[in-house]
């Protein structure tokens, strides 16, 4: 329903206001034609903030808008690619990491390991022979010293042709001079000196004797010593 306003103009000269209008202007009636489009009319609303509300379909329409570029933006496949080079990067580390750096640092330390102990055990080797030789020069220096010794101290044989008047220790006696000469010759080698008397008088027996004196009295006293090492059958005899 319309209001139409009618002005004072309109209105008839000497026209009056009735107690009916109560002074306000006369309004015309209008029957509402339901057939007829209802015009519309589109009033903007203020904001808060003093801007022009935009229509429903413009909101609508920026809504989508947004929607789409946030959807754009989550589909984007590079965060994808980053996080596939990221899980590749990590494999490959971890492949680097165990089945190449430690595998080669125990084979590393095992090579170690046996290196040493083949160094230990030619050490030992080493020390062993160094030992053995060791021992092997000591030996013979024992052996030449020894050697050196008997040359030095070997007894001297003699043997007798005159009669001296002397008083002899005879520790063995033998009809075979060549058993005589080979006992003289083992006292030698102990650094004995021995004198062969020959068979004289009534006997057919040389003898060795190992000691002498002046007298019998000294001579026996010397053969009494000497049984110790010679055996009992010592005796003196004057040649």
């Amino acid at each position: 329903m319309a209001f139409k306003k009618k002005s004072n103009q309109e209105q008839p000269d000497g026209a009056e206001n009735t107690d009916e209008t109560f002074g306000l202007p006369e309004i015309e009636y209008k029957p509402l034609n339901r057939e007829e489009p209802v015009e519309t009319t589109t009033t903007q609303t203020y904001q808060a903030s003093g801007t022009p509300e935009q229509p429903s379909e413009y909101r609508q329409e920026q809504v989508r808008q947004e929607y789409t570029f946030d959807d754009d933006d989550d589909n984007s496949p590079w965060p994808k690619i980053f996080g596939i080079i990221a899980i590749l990067a990590l494999a490959g580390v971890a492949y680097w990491f165990f089945g190449v750096y430690q595998p080669g640092q125990r084979a590393e330390e095992k090579a170690r390991q046996e290196q040493a102990a083949k160094d230990e055990v030619a050490r030992r080797e080493a020390a062993e022979r160094d030992r053995l030789e060791r021992a092997r020069l000591d030996a013979e220096q024992r052996r030449a010293d020894s050697l050196a010794a008997l040359t030095t101290n070997t007894g001297t044989i003699q043997t007798l042709t005159d009669r001296t008047n002397r008083y002899y220790v005879v520790v063995a006696s033998a009809i075979d001079g060549d058993l005589l000469m080979d006992k003289a010759k083992e006292l030698s080698v102990q650094g004995i000196s021995s004198k062969i008397i020959p068979p004289f008088g009534k006997t057919k027996f040389s003898r060795l004797a190992v000691a002498e004196g002046d007298t019998y009295q000294a001579t026996q006293s010397t053969a009494d010593g000497l049984k110790g090492q010679y055996g009992e059958q010592v005796w003196v005899v004057r040649y």
